[in-house]
């Protein structure tokens, strides 16, 4: 079951390759001919050129053979050289295609996907598989050894068969004792190479499980970001023994004895085998059952019989373990959409903005509290509406129900009297301009990341980052809108401050123009003025269309026609800012007074300052 398990993946590793390119494997295969017949062309042109010598063949005859076999030798050398010179047959650029499938996998795939523990157990096995060697860069040049083995074996084959008819020679029951001690001791070689492989296998196997920690650092998870906090608390010593594992250093023995056993012994057998086959030859060649050319003829090819088994026998064990390493990487891209997609259009229906939560439950994958439990209100169209709570309420988790980032456990949510699920879901994602808490910027030019785009409108560019308050850092950075953000693509980037990036993030909300914005804590990093800025000019910023604005601070939801207040996932109350203010004994009443004698108590430390 297992074997055909791999035969499977290895079928599925080959057509991923002729997808990608093409003519790879043929090149493969071209080049493992070569590889094949040159070590043999050598032996029989000497063998033909001596038993032409002994039989008093002419002078022109010999000449010919020499130079066909000269030349022909010559030619394979140049095919195979030039081959080399230009790559082994596109291995590189084939494990880029893979790569880029992989990645727009996982920019199309469902965000509840991808942010399960699942998906996350599954990249963390093709990150391990491709650590330790998988893909068309390693699986091209294993094809093409399988394919130089089976052709040397062939080629090895047809050249011994006349030597073995030589004077009877087949009948003698010394070569049945030879050719049984030939195959003994190469599937003795190959086997002990299998096991070795598969020993340094495990070996990697127990350590994927312990190396967690050490891979996402090697993998990029040490930057100049967080350079400043390592030097500031002296985490050198942590970083460095993460990377030093013991159980590192134990794998990296174990495999390194492994390889110095197999050395040794691949060694011995090859003398083991060589001297047998010499001293074989060399008794028939004095019976008189051989000639002097079948001597050398048989010499060399039972060495590259054996030869050609063995790379065979390694080569085998290596293109199926790669064919089980790609496994963990065709599984994430076969990964099924389990979002619904409806084919109700949502342009200019949707435009309005009108929402509502009908008992709405959500449970996160894994976890038993419900995030949100029995939820249930209406947003009207053009209405601002502020979410407050503590942490943990459930706030954001309504953000992403909303965005249809996840779907609800329980219970339905409409937009504009229609279930979100029967929108088409590119169109429905179109409705929404969002700025989330962990939002993320790309270390790519400031105008396409505002318009999220590499083609942009300038004007509207400009226009946005100046309502978000980013107008005068814009003017200090010399390349305008072509200005990098950030070091990770280009030296001359710019490091923008948290206050900074937010700000940018905003104006990307502002520049895509949805009918339905939402800001997730959106001032979080600026600074006091920034904040009264932003919103000051709320209103202005988002004009007549829906909104919804999450924050801790209280204080910035006067602004907002309507106030929900949510508390360990239920909705607990709902008002303008005055009504629930008043509310005693009310959550909101609660949180008002907790921040104001916190505001308070800062004025008070300031004086007594």
């Amino acid at each position: 079951m297992k074997r055909k398990s791999e035969m499977i993946q290895l079928g599925r590793c080959l057509r991923e390759i002729r997808k990608c390119e093409p003519k790879a494997l043929l090149m493969a295969f071209v080049l493992a001919l070569m590889e094949a017949l040159i070590p043999l062309g050598a032996p029989l042109l000497s063998a033909l050129f001596v038993d032409g010598l002994e039989r008093g063949a002419s002078f022109q005859s010999l000449v010919l053979t020499a130079v066909i076999g000269v030349v022909t030798l010559f030619i394979m050398n140049a095919v195979r050289g030039k081959m080399y010179r230009c790559g082994l047959p596109h291995s590189e650029y084939c494990n880029d295609l893979v790569e880029w499938e992989f990645n727009d996998k996982s920019m199309d795939m469902d965000y509840a996907q991808l942010d399960s523990a699942e998906t996350a157990e599954l990249r963390a096995r093709i990150q391990n598989d491709y650590d330790w060697g998988c893909g068309a860069y390693y699986m091209i040049p294993q094809f093409q050894r399988c394919c130089a083995g089976i052709i040397g074996i062939a080629a090895a084959a047809v050249l011994l068969i006349p030597v073995l008819l030589q004077g009877g020679f087949w009948r003698h029951w010394s070569t049945l004792a030879f050719f049984i001690y030939v195959l003994a001791v190469t599937f003795f070689s190959a086997s002990v190479e299998k096991r070795t492989f598969r020993e340094e296998e495990e070996l990697k196997r127990r350590f994927d499980k312990k190396s967690s920690r050490a891979n996402f650092l090697m993998r990029g998870g040490i930057t100049y970001r967080e350079g400043k906090d390592i030097r500031i608390y002296n985490a050198q010593p942590l970083i460095k023994s993460a990377l030093r594992e013991e159980e590192r250093d134990r794998m990296v023995e174990g495999e390194s004895r492994l390889e110095q056993r197999a050395g040794a012994l691949d060694g011995a057998v090859s003398g083991i085998l060589m001297g047998g086959a010499y001293l074989f030859v060399v008794l028939r060649a004095l019976q008189g059952s051989l000639s002097a050319g079948a001597v050398v003829l048989f010499a060399s090819s039972i060495y590259r019989f054996s030869e050609s088994l063995k790379t065979l026998s390694k080569s085998r064990s290596e293109i199926l373990m790669n064919a089980r390493r790609m496994e963990s990487t065709f599984d994430y891209l076969e990964l099924p959409r389990l979002m619904e997609s409806g084919d109700c259009p949502a342009g200019t229906e949707a435009g309005t903005g009108t929402i509502e939560f009908r008992d709405v439950s959500f449970i996160y994958p894994g976890v038993g509290k419900p995030a949100l439990s029995h939820v249930s209100f209406r947003l009207r169209s053009g209405e601002k509406t502020a979410v407050v709570g503590m942490n943990g309420s459930g706030k954001t988790t309504l953000v992403k129900l909303l965005c249809r980032l996840y779907d609800p456990s329980e219970g339905t949510i409409l937009l504009n009297g229609t279930d979100i699920r029967e929108y088409n879901y590119e169109e429905y994602m179109r409705q929404f301009s969002v700025v989330f808490q962990d939002f993320k910027l790309l270390a790519l030019p400031l105008g396409e990341n505002v318009a999220a785009s590499r083609e942009y409108q300038e004007k509207r560019v400009w226009e946005c980052l100046e309502k978000a308050g980013f107008a005068s850092r814009l003017e200090r950075m010399k390349k305008g809108l072509g200005t990098s953000l950030y070091r990770d693509l280009d030296e001359d980037g710019v490091e923008v401050s948290g206050g900074e990036a937010q700000k940018i993030a905003l104006a990307r909300a502002l520049y895509k123009d949805a009918p339905i914005v939402i800001l997730d804590e959106p001032t979080a990093a600026l600074d006091p003025i920034s904040e009264h800025e932003i919103y000051s000019g709320f209103r202005r910023l988002i004009g007549e269309k829906t909104a919804v604005f999450i924050s801790h601070r209280l204080s910035s939801c006067r602004f907002c026609d309507d106030i929900l207040v949510f508390h360990e996932g239920t909705l607990v109350q709902r008002g303008t800012h005055e009504e629930l203010v008043n509310v005693k004994n009310g959550k909101y009443a609660e949180l008002w007074q907790a921040q104001a004698r916190y505001y308070e108590d800062g004025a008070m430390a300031g004086e007594a300052g």
